[in-house]
């Protein structure tokens, strides 16, 4: 048994599918598959029941995805704590949009620092293009963004999804709009936007164009930020398009949020590097512990 073997299952058992695991880990799926039925024949059971679609975790496989959450765990706790005795000390940059930096990337760095107070992190938060750019250009060190980067040599992770909804002045007429509309009502608001580079806005967007509607709205007032634009749609200034988790956590009962028709819009957020990490680089190390926080990857 190694870690990538047991890792690969954590993860199918945990993604609910070879696919999700496949890209979650960044590996082909008939690798994952693979990997799966090497764990098999050294425990000598099946660990996923292939007749169903998709294929479901067995009891054993239940008992096994248990096993390999405590040891990976265990194991990364160690490879840290030799980390931490080394007393390592080096700079790490690292570019964050707002979303990623509000619900994830800096309560992870502040624990983060606790843990290894030899090391230091600078955090910007900027918009998810200039995180892009910044990532590019090598002024950062880890990037974390609502946008996925064009170049397929980057590495990516997946730390966390988030949805962009609708956000409204909560007041009449709004305040007994239902928490579904339909695409024809954002014809008649005024909106608040985020200025270019915004990965919410680009989002929203492209969610609108895939259900037939161009985005072309009347635009009275343009922010840098979500906080900005929340505060603005909460003056009356008009509608906006935000993230679900941001609005929830500035808890300001002057917004109401809604969904469009067609469902939820859903994007995921990654964390992006230019370069391949190594396994003791303080930059591989902060990048591992921040996949430790999330809950795709849990304790992996």
């Amino acid at each position: 048994m190694n870690e990538e073997i047991l890792r690969s299952f954590r993860v199918v058992a945990t993604a609910g599918s070879l696919s999700k695991a496949a890209h979650i880990l960044r590996l082909s799926q008939p690798t994952v598959s693979r990997h799966i039925q090497q764990l098999e024949q050294e425990v000598g059971t099946s660990l996923l029941d292939r007749s169903s679609r998709p294929p479901k975790v067995t009891p054993a496989g239940a008992m096994v995805a248990e096993f390999a959450r405590h040891t990976l765990r265990d194991w990364n706790a160690l490879k840290q704590a030799f980390f931490a005795r080394s007393a390592i000390t080096a700079n790490v940059e690292v570019a964050s949009s707002t979303v990623p930096a509000k619900i994830l990337v800096l309560s992870a760095v502040a624990h983060f620092l606790h843990h290894y107070p030899a090391i230091s992190v600078h955090v910007t938060v900027v918009n998810s293009q200039k995180v892009i750019q910044a990532v590019q250009e090598e002024i950062v060190d880890i990037g974390f963004a609502g946008l996925k980067p064009d170049d397929p040599s980057w590495l990516l992770g997946i730390v966390g999804q988030d949805e962009v909804c609708l956000v409204l002045p909560n007041r009449s007429p709004y305040r007994n709009w239902t928490s579904v509309i339909a695409l024809d009502q954002l014809q008649s608001l005024t909106f608040v936007e985020r200025r270019q580079g915004s990965g919410t806005q680009q989002t929203a967007f492209r969610a609108l164009e895939e259900r037939g509607m161009v985005p072309h709205f009347h635009v009275v007032c343009q922010v840098d930020s979500h906080q900005e634009l929340i505060e603005a749609v909460a003056m009356g200034m008009g509608a906006g398009f935000a993230s679900r988790q941001v609005v929830d956590k500035m808890c300001l009962p002057q917004v109401k949020t809604v969904r469009l028709q067609g469902g939820p819009i859903m994007r995921n957020l990654y964390a992006i590097c230019k370069r391949p990490l190594k396994d003791l680089d303080t930059t591989a190390l902060l990048w591992q512990y921040i996949q430790t926080q999330t809950q795709v990857m849990d304790d992996i």
